[in-house]
């Protein structure tokens, strides 16, 4: 993310007034009561009914908005099955492909869904609002009713396979359009449990379409949400589906008024970090919404993937998640990127057969095989962070020391997220600070912006050149360094093993059974410094 913000050293960043509570107050704003019975709720850090926990295992189920012979409506995405083709243009044919496919989901072992309805955009050049799909972009401005209508159906489905629904909506940021779509939804579903919550922004570090935004200004928006949801659909809850802890410089978890945070994490060298980082931060209950280890059966083998989801599945458990979401349905061809074309419980192998006949394009993938078999999962504690967590791609030229503290106690902030760019900006690195504030950031190549904040604090950017010496006896060359460009993209976990582990199906802990020495080296040093940051005084 390219951030070209100058800033001295010295100067801290002015943000936003928007409360005034301090944040122990904050800290006890998470319960919601409800007036009805049968809704989920949140009490205690976990998801209630009717006073019973409930536990979401949730699986992302992509639509498309598509038109048929008989109107516009909800369907399966364009990939689910056929990769290339919409199976039907009978809407009660593709509303049995949705059954079949929500009754394969219950089986599987999960008892929610994510429904992923957010792919609405202006369009500039045809001056209206698009759905994109991967077949075409269908214009959808006088079809917001029939879109709801459809959704109605969709849900119902849901509700016959006792499946719980999360959606997924479009943001709605200063857009009539989007507002009047969105308000049309929570009215619809206002009295029906089977719609336990609302995500009303995906992953904000990547999609917000205003480069830098203040805390302040994050916290105003999820407040307008809030007032939707308490007018139209006070019975429900409502999240943000946050991505990295980067988060926290600009939609802050733990200020952002929402009900619960539902994070987004994937790659095995950041999933334990970032639940760590979220876990132990953010005052907030928090569930993952979205992780995956891809599996195409050759680069990365299908038994990865399960024992990913195992281990992925217990650690979360044992960080206090209250749920669980897996993405998603089936792989997706069209994706830019191997991680994004693998990452489905099904793949478009062979075919699998329902109890009752019904054949469903696709073989579900072993990891499938555990949401059954977690579920009497009993959750450990966790008291230390992961073996890679100051360094955690396992950079290896030059290691940055520096520190952060609280300016108006003097006292170091401990769980700060501090980041650097290469002079290009192409590159990227994080790393989090300890119980004394310090922190170690590592990285292949030398680094020139950096940001700084944790939560509930400002944010501290600038520019500057450090010092790198060498931390070797053997000689360097710092400006011609090998695997300058090395990020977690084209970075491998397996290289970063212990020597000897070996996966089974019974192994317990491999894909995050890292060597500590492996994330210990370097060639060059610098020292930082300190960051100071404030906290933010938060004003209604």
């Amino acid at each position: 993310m390219n951030r070209n913000i100058f800033i001295a050293i010295t100067t801290l960043c002015i943000i936003s007034l928007v409360s005034c509570k301090s944040k122990e107050a904050r800290d006890g704003d998470n319960n919601k009561v409800l007036s009805k019975e049968n809704f989920i709720y949140v009490e205690d850090y976990r998801f209630k009914q009717n006073g019973k926990d409930f536990y979401p295992t949730m699986l992302n189920y992509v639509v498309d908005i598509r038109k048929t012979d008989e109107g516009t409506i909800i369907s399966p995405a364009l990939y689910y099955e056929k990769t290339n083709e919409f199976e039907t243009d009978s809407n009660e044919e593709n509303y049995n492909q949705i059954s079949n496919h929500f009754k394969l989901i219950k089986k599987i072992g999960f008892n929610s869904i994510r429904l992923v309805v957010d792919r609405i955009r202006y369009d500039t050049i045809s001056d209206s609002y698009v759905y994109l799909t991967t077949k075409e972009d269908l214009c959808i401005n006088d079809k917001q009713d029939y879109i709801i209508k459809s959704l109605e159906k969709v849900v119902s489905i849901a509700r016959e396979n006792e499946l719980y629904v999360m959606m997924l909506l479009p943001a709605c940021i200063n857009d009539d359009f989007i507002k009047e779509f969105d308000t049309k939804v929570l009215k619809a579903f206002s009295n029906e449990p089977y719609v336990f919550a609302y995500d009303f922004m995906n992953e904000p570090l990547y999609t917000d379409k205003k480069p830098f935004r203040s805390k302040g200004e994050a916290v105003n928006i999820t407040r307008e949400w809030r007032r939707m949801m308490n007018e139209h659909a006070p019975n429900q809850l409502f999240t943000v589906g946050s991505s990295e802890p980067l988060e926290v410089f600009e939609w802050d978890p733990s200020l952002i008024d929402v009900d619960f945070i539902q994070i987004h994490t994937y790659h095995p060298l950041r999933v334990k970090n970032e639940i760590y980082w979220y876990s132990k931060y953010v005052n907030r209950p928090w569930m993952i919404g979205e992780t995956s280890l891809p599996a195409d059966n050759d680069s990365i083998t299908y038994e990865e993937q399960r024992q990913f989801v195992k281990e992925t599945y217990r650690y979360a458990r044992d960080c206090g998640c209250m749920g669980f979401g897996f993405w998603e349905f089936q792989d997706n061809p069209y994706s830019h990127e191997y991680e994004g074309q693998y990452t489905g419980i099904m793949n478009h192998e062979g075919t699998t057969t329902l109890d009752d006949g019904t054949i469903i394009i696709g073989t579900v993938k072993p990891a499938a095989i555990d949401f059954n078999n977690l579920k009497n999962y009993r959750p450990n504690s966790v008291t230390e962070p992961p073996v890679n967590y100051k360094n955690m791609i396992g950079l290896y030229n030059i290691k940055i020391s520096g520190s952060v503290y609280d300016h108006a106690t003097n006292k170091p902030i401990e769980g700060a997220v501090f980041r650097a760019w290469t002079d290009d900006w192409s590159i990227g690195i994080n790393t989090y600070t300890d119980k004394n504030g310090e922190f170690t950031l590592y990285t292949n190549d030398i680094v020139t912006h950096f940001e700084c904040s944790a939560c509930g604090m400002s944010n501290l950017c600038l520019s500057t050149n450090l010092m790198y010496q060498p931390a070797t006896e053997e000689k360097y060359d710092l400006y011609n360094l090998p695997e300058k460009k090395l990020d977690y993209h084209h970075r491998s976990y397996m290289p970063l093993l212990k020597d000897g582990i070996e996966l089974t199906e019974k192994s317990d802990n491999y894909i995050f059974n890292f060597d500590e020495e492996k994330f210990n080296q370097y060639k060059f040093s610098a020292e930082f410094g300190i960051f100071w940051l404030e906290e933010m005084p938060i004003c209604d």
